[in-house]
């Protein structure tokens, strides 16, 4: 399956800043509510469980033993492990992020918890898993076709208009949209914060 996950859509600190800025206007309509919606859609009651769970994980783990997907825990699948941690992870950024706004310093002490969620898994991991649960959720096929209809797109207003409205497509459009604002937010998080993740 061909996608475009080597192709850095951020590539310097001034982008990052300009992202983070943009999507931080609005990270619940941006962000947070597309990670209620896959979460929904996943429909695994035990990923909204282990969501709740993860401080006291972290009390016990090292965040990058629980994002390994090789760790075993009492009533829950490896995989699902990972997959609330990534959640968790994504949701803590956003919040992180949001103090942005109050101290722009990205060196400053306060993020020090930021950096160590960007230390526990690269950029390109983050948005890897990512994806694969998006497919997991929209299809194989699905997400196929939405790569081939925005690749032959030239980016303007009618043709965002047209694809919005894409019979084929409108079934899951709002949860492409979310990774691709997603995948932003991850790429401005890592570059600003100086992460460095050669593959980003």
């Amino acid at each position: 399956m061909q996608t475009n996950e080597n192709k850095k859509l951020v590539k310097s600190t001034d982008q990052a800043k300009t992202g983070l800025h943009m999507l931080m206007q609005n990270p619940k309509e941006n962000l947070e509510n597309g990670i209620s919606e896959l979460l929904e859609k996943l429909k695994n009651p035990k990923l909204d469980l282990l969501l709740n769970r993860y401080p006291e994980l972290l009390q016990e783990y090292d965040l990058q033993e629980l994002l390994s997907g090789n760790l075993e825990i009492t009533d829950a699948k490896m995989q699902e492990v990972r997959t609330a941690g990534l959640f968790a992870c994504l949701q803590l950024l956003i919040h992180f992020c949001y103090d942005l706004k109050e101290e722009p310093n990205p060196a400053d002490k306060q993020f020090d918890s930021l950096r160590y969620i960007l230390n526990s898994i690269t950029c390109s991991q983050f948005v890897h898993e990512l994806l694969i649960l998006v497919i997991t959720v929209v299809g194989a096929g699905y997400y196929q076709k939405f790569q081939e209809r925005i690749q032959n797109l030239d980016f303007d207003l009618d043709s965002a208009i047209a694809l919005e409205n894409d019979p084929e497509l409108k079934q899951h459009m709002h949860l492409m949209i979310w990774f691709a604002l997603t995948r932003l937010f991850l790429e401005s998080v890592y570059i600003y914060f100086n992460n460095t993740d050669e593959s980003v």
